[in-house]
Order: C-alpha cells, then sequence, then structure tokens
C-alpha cells in the first residue's frame, strides 16, 4: 500500500498536515498537501544529534515547513504527545483546544496518523481537550476552515483502510459529538412532559388532522387544505422551544418541511420542492416576531399545494399508470438546476446516460409535452419571479436564462403569459418591498 500517497490525499482534501509516527511517538513521514512536499523519516536522510537528551532529531531541513503557515505542534512536545496518546477503544481521536483547533489520531496497528489542524470555528462536541497554542489570531485565518462532518469524512480513508470493520462519519459523530448526559436527558424530559400532560389533562392535536393537512398538500386540493387549517380543536400544537419566538420558528420548519415532502408525493420536482424549503425556512429564521413564523409556513403549505395542483392539471386526463418515472424526474432535477443557460434534449441524455431520442420520446409519453416545452415553462416561471421580485433589467433576465435577445425572450413570454415583460412587471412588481 502506497501510505504516502493516500496521506496526500487527505492531506489536500483537508489543506493541511498528515503526519505518520511510530508507536513509540517516533515522527516518521510528514505530508502537506499544501504545498506538495513529502517529508520521509529521518532514517532514510541524515540525522544531527540533540545535545539536550542525545537522541537523534530531525533536523529542520528534514520537515521544513512555509514560514507563512506553521502548525506549531513540533514546538511544543507535550501538546504532540498529548495528540498521540489514542483513544482507549481504537477510535479515532478528535482533539480541540479553545479556538476550535482541532486535530484527528487515528492509530493502526504499526503506526500513529496524527491529521491538522484546521478549524472547526462554530463547532461544539465533546472531543478532547487541548491546551491553546502559542499562535497569534492571524494565524487561525491561515487554517482550513470545515465542518466537522466533512474533516471526520475525510479524515476517517485512514482508518478505514488499516481496519476490518470500518466506521462511518455517523458512528464517529456520534461517539465524539452525542454525549449520556444528552441522551439521558431526552429521556428525562419526555417522563417530565408527559406526566404534566397527564396531570393537566393536556393532549397534541389529533394526527388524523394532520393527516388531512399533508394530504391535501399531496393531492395539490387547496380547498380541503383551508379547512384541515381552519379545523378545532383543543389540544395543542407542541412545545419545540422554551421562547415563544423559537418555539413558532421551530414549528415552522418542521411544517415547511413536511410540506416540502407532500409536494413531492404529489409530484412537484425535487429540486424545485427543496429550493423552495431552503428559501423559506431561511426566512422564518431571519423573523423577529412569533406569529410571523407561524404564518409564513403556513403560506408555504399553501404555495406547495398549488405547485402540486398545476402538476396534475397538466397531466389531466393521461393515463396514471406509470407517471412516476424515476428518470422523468431525473430529467426534470436537471433541468432545473441547468435553467440559466442553453440546454438541450441531447445535452439533458448524456448526463442521465440515456438515448436522446428514447428520453425525448418518454417525457412526451409521460408529460404530454416536449422537453423543449417543458424547459421554456420552467423558465418562464422563473422569469416571472425575476420580473416581480428583481430590479434586473429585460436583457439581464433574457441573457441569464439563455435567450438568445431580449426580444425573443419577449415573444415567447407573451405567447404563454399574454402579457409583455413590461406589462407584466408593472402590474404585480413588489415596489414597496424593494
Amino acid at each position: 500500500m502506497n501510505i504516502t500517497a493516500l496521506m496526500t490525499h487527505v492531506s489536500r482534501h483537508l489543506h493541511t498536515i498528515v503526519r505518520r509516527y511510530s508507536k513509540k511517538g517516533e515522527l516518521l513521514e510528514q505530508v502537506c498537501g499544501r504545498r506538495a512536499i513529502s517529508k520521509k523519516t529521518p532514517s532514510m536522510e541524515k540525522e544531527r544529534l540533540d545535545p539536550a537528551n542525545g537522541r537523534q532529531e530531525p533536523s529542520e531541513s528534514h520537515f521544513p515547513m512555509a514560514k507563512e503557515w506553521q502548525d506549531y505542534i513540533r514546538q511544543y512536545p507535550e501538546i504532540e504527545m498529548n495528540l498521540l496518546h489514542s483513544d482507549e477503544n481504537g477510535r479515532p481521536k478528535i482533539s480541540a483546544d479553545e479556538n476550535a483547533v482541532a486535530y484527528m489520531t487515528i492509530s493502526t496497528e504499526e503506526s500513529l496518523f496524527l491529521i491538522g489542524p484546521v478549524s472547526l470555528a462554530g463547532e461544539k462536541g465533546c472531543w478532547h481537550s487541548l491546551p491553546a497554542q502559542g499562535y497569534g489570531p492571524s494565524w487561525l485565518l491561515t487554517l482550513y476552515n470545515c465542518n466537522f462532518m466533512e474533516f471526520v469524512t475525510e479524515a476517517l480513508i485512514l482508518h478505514n483502510l488499516f481496519h476490518e470493520d470500518p466506521l462511518s462519519p455517523k458512528e464517529v459523530a456520534a461517539y465524539h459529538c452525542l454525549t449520556i448526559a444528552d441522551q439521558f436527558e431526552v429521556q428525562r424530559n419526555f417522563t417530565h412532559i408527559t406526566f404534566e400532560n397527564q396531570e393537566n389533562a393536556t393532549k397534541h392535536n389529533p394526527y388524523d388532522q394532520e393527516i388531512r393537512e399533508f394530504s391535501s398538500i399531496r393531492n395539490g386540493d387547496l380547498e380541503q387544505l383551508e379547512r384541515s387549517i381552519q379545523e378545532d380543536y383543543i389540544g395543542t400544537i407542541g412545545t419545540l422551544a422554551n421562547t415563544p419566538l423559537r418555539n413558532l420558528q421551530n414549528l415552522g420548519i418542521v411544517l415547511v418541511t413536511l410540506a416540502c415532502r407532500a409536494a413531492m408525493e404529489g409530484g412537484v420536482a425535487p429540486e424545485v420542492a427543496y429550493s423552495l424549503s431552503d428559501s423559506y425556512i431561511q426566512r422564518i429564521e431571519e423573523i423577529r416576531i412569533p406569529e410571523a413564523a407561524r404564518q409564513l409556513a403556513i403560506q408555504a403549505e399553501y404555495q406547495y399545494a398549488s405547485l402540486v395542483q398545476e402538476v396534475k392539471q397538466k397531466k389531466k386526463g393521461m393515463p396514471e399508470k406509470g407517471q412516476n418515472d424515476p428518470r422523468i424526474a431525473q430529467c426534470k432535477d436537471y433541468i432545473f438546476t441547468h435553467l440559466h443557460g442553453k440546454l438541450s434534449t441531447v445535452e439533458i441524455a448524456k448526463a442521465l446516460s440515456l438515448n436522446a431520442n428514447f428520453l425525448s420520446n418518454l417525457f412526451k409519453k409521460k408529460e404530454g409535452i416536449t422537453i423543449s416545452e417543458y424547459i421554456l415553462g420552467e423558465k418562464i416561471k422563473l422569469v416571472k419571479n425575476m420580473l416581480v421580485y428583481s430590479p434586473y433589467s429585460y436583457s439581464a433576465i433574457a441573457a441569464y436564462f439563455g435567450f438568445c435577445s431580449q426580444s425573443h425572450l419577449g415573444k415567447q413570454f407573451k405567447k404563454i403569459t399574454g402579457m409583455t415583460l413590461r406589462e407584466y412587471r408593472e402590474a404585480f412588481e413588489m415596489r414597496e418591498l424593494l
């Protein structure tokens, strides 16, 4: 096995240093992918004698680091030794200081690997604590910033190739981030909530109401959605946080998430549904009026139901059997993520590893329209949004969506909507909000 190549791969993906030590803590090799530098064991090169303890130590020239970027570990033997104490259960050990400068230690039968430093800024966990090193604040800005799961996913490659039972990032995350106290608190709080509800004769709204609410979205039935939302019960909708604002924000996020799933089940393209969900949830997070969070989530439910209704109206009169072909769903997702440019059936078919004529015939059979007609319809939908919610010029919008000219977009737009670009913008533009 080419261990150096493996170390280089991890180093380049995490833009940091990967070191290999013997089980006795002797540095054998280090790789810094940021500079494409690999340094071999001192036994392969000239060594020097450390007068302090008589040990043979590698000279600075053996492991040179760029002067503008150092990780300082070799300057702090006590921290290095702390890092080289592997986890007693054989799992990768993650260590970080108070500034979230993190390292991972991986133990194999013959070696110890040390990966880092990286910056896990904004992350907290029950990983091993390190004393702060003697670096300045500006040095933190030179570190690669990643989230916990990215760090674990990349670094686990080294662990899994040396162990018969591979670990998943999820297992490592559960081990390092989920404490026994967290799990105990969930069960303790569950017992408390159950007891309180029984004592106060309090209960949640019935599940069948929720079924009706989200079935109406799945079916694109706006009237049924209205009726289900207006149903009156003496129960509660649940408490998801300790403050009114955070509680309704969390409830709003749950509503949007469930509505998004119901809409996809109703035929809305996943990319469309997910993107709309992202937009609503981001806005709910920003809102500072509790009731506004709830109302925005309800608005999302109506918009999702309308999208499903539109999909079902287009398929009206078509046989239901075989409509939900996964290849059609993949085709629509690809189209949605590439609407900002010119699209062809050949390009889409190639991306999906399908024959262009086969895809074209399949789409026409299942959807009742050609791929070109579908693409144009989806582009016009987004053009409408940009006319209403953005200040972009007509020519800029035309260029963004791959129309050859503003005139060409205008003709296609009027053919579908019956209005010119100017007429549509003047009729629906949200002037007061821009």
